[in-house]
């Protein structure tokens, strides 16, 4: 199934503006107001957001002739104008640019900030400072690597979604559970072969994930793994034509539920499997991982009782908010449980009849 790359559409923004140094900071501290405005009032997203500005804070450079074109210091050729640039130029007449690029929350919101007026007082303002070259409404694509893994180790936080069924004996019988505000922070360890078998893999440590749901009968829940149990993945080269893409991949999470009846935990000694699915890029946004595992009981932490089931349907991470990359190799987060690899082999070999009889759960 094609994976749909493209992200917010027409809610990205870009402006480009155009002042002379002496102006810059008052021009940049009046487009980070702006964008402030617009959080605060729910219009603009919480990310993408850049402000950037070309040049050097300090107002000279050095120009292709090695003359100096502001500072007086020598350049390459030893000489030392202190006014003319690579052009012949006034320094005076230097300009500095400044690009802003934010996203809108919805097209809706868009059409309201343009008709309020404290919004259109701030663009007022940085209009009189600099009057916009470029304005723009772009789409974004999602960014990731699609040839090969990546060669060095880090981490990423995605936003996600996952759905499951939902039954706590004498309140709730199969609820249609798809857990909001959902994130996964992970780290990625370097493009390697972990088992010797001449294919590459990543192994996918899990460091945290959550959400949460309000449910009539329970009140607000929220969902977050079991710290004490293996939170993990791992994706392998399917080893075509020398590209570690496509390949295939797997998680294992157990979670950690907090209910109006206090914690529970699934079972602890049975994992919720997500995949094995198709991967065409990483971080792996856009790719539906569905769950074969069947109904798990559910325990409450304090007693041990059993209080219900849950049975797992999807896990989809559906956006990229922040990757890292490791500063140094990450020896404990790059080496996968011995017990990772054969979770993966059993249900890769099922893969394509797991996939026909996946646990379709509704969104609530």
């Amino acid at each position: 199934m094609p994976i749909n790359i493209y992200r917010n559409e027409s809610l990205i923004q870009m402006e480009r503006y155009e002042t002379d140094p002496l102006h810059a900071d008052e021009l940049i501290a009046t487009v980070r107001g702006k964008w402030s405005l617009l959080r605060d009032k729910g219009y603009a997203g919480d990310y993408p957001i850049e402000i950037l500005r070309s040049g050097s804070r300090g107002g000279a450079t050095v120009s292709t002739n090695g003359h100096t074109n502001g500072n007086g210091h020598a350049g390459e050729n030893g000489h030392a104008n202190g006014h003319a640039n690579g052009n012949g130029h006034s320094v005076a007449d230097s300009r500095v640019e400044v690009v802003e690029m934010f996203r809108w929350r919805s097209i809706q919101d868009r059409i309201a900030a343009e008709a309020d007026p404290e919004y259109t007082g701030v663009q007022a303002r940085i209009a009189a400072l600099a009057p916009a070259l470029d304005k723009n409404i772009y789409t974004e694509a999602v960014r990731g690597f699609n040839t090969n893994f990546p060669g060095i180790g880090g981490v990423e936080l995605l936003k996600g979604v996952c759905s499951c069924l939902l039954t706590i004996d004498g309140m709730v019988e199969n609820y249609p559970m798809s857990v909001k505000n959902g994130i996964v922070l992970m780290h990625r360890s370097p493009r390697m072969d972990l088992d010797g078998d001449g294919r590459n893999e990543m192994y996918l440590k899990i460091l945290m994930h959550g959400g949460e749901i309000i449910q009539a009968a329970l009140g607000p829940i929220r969902v977050e793994q079991n710290f004490s149990r293996p939170n993990d993945g791992i994706v392998k080269s399917n080893g075509t034509g020398g590209r570690d893409f496509p390949a295939t991949a797997i998680w294992r999470v157990s979670w950690r539920i907090q209910t109006a009846l206090g914690p529970v935990l699934t079972d602890p000694d049975q994992p919720l499997i997500f995949g094995p699915s198709t991967v065409e890029h990483y971080p792996p946004v856009g790719t539906h991982f569905h769950s074969p595992t069947g109904p798990v009981a559910l325990v409450h932490e304090a007693t041990g009782r059993r209080v219900g089931t849950l049975t797992p349907g999807e896990l989809t991470a559906f956006d990229i908010v922040v990757t890292k990359d490791d500063d140094i190799f990450a020896d404990m987060l790059n080496t996968p449980p011995p017990d990772l690899f054969p979770i993966f082999d059993e249900h890769a070999a099922q893969m394509n009849e797991l996939a026909s009889r996946h646990i379709a759960v509704g969104a609530s």
